[in-house]
């Protein structure tokens, strides 16, 4: 499940995120359970996140079905700091593939950072690539 991490001036980030992000997320695994009722890796999972999530077991006693798709995911970069994207997820009916789309606003800060990413193809002035990119889904 989706935790709560610490944030810029002490904030608790992934709060909202959780809230919406973890409902979907279980509502997906139970659609996934419908349509693969004999899969005993799927059962497995399941089993074991019930019996070590209490979150877990709060939602997955709602009862929810359906897929997720959509979010909003902010990406921490280390050289242009936090871009906030759409994720789309697209899927075709009745086959498993799904296609995962990232979008940002045009003409916003975060289309300008991306389009900074792009040009220097994330090397910074001194040559060196960056580490610890992080995704922070919201």
């Amino acid at each position: 499940m989706c935790r709560a991490e610490p944030g810029a001036g002490g904030r608790r980030r992934g709060t909202q995120r959780a809230r919406v992000l973890n409902p979907a997320l279980v509502a997906d695994l139970r659609t996934a359970l419908v349509n693969y009722p004999r899969d005993r890796g799927l059962a497995d999972l399941i089993d074991e996140l019930r019996s070590t999530s209490a979150e877990f077991t709060r939602l997955w006693g709602e009862g929810a079905v359906g897929p997720h798709v959509s979010a909003r995911k902010t990406i921490v970069h280390p050289q242009v700091g936090e871009v906030t994207c759409d994720c789309d997820v697209l899927t075709v009916p009745g086959c498993d593939v799904r296609l995962v789309v990232y979008t940002v606003a045009a003409g916003s800060a975060d289309a300008e950072k991306l389009d900074f990413l792009r040009v220097t193809n994330g090397v910074s002035a001194d040559g060196s690539s960056p580490r610890g990119l992080r995704i922070d889904e919201s």
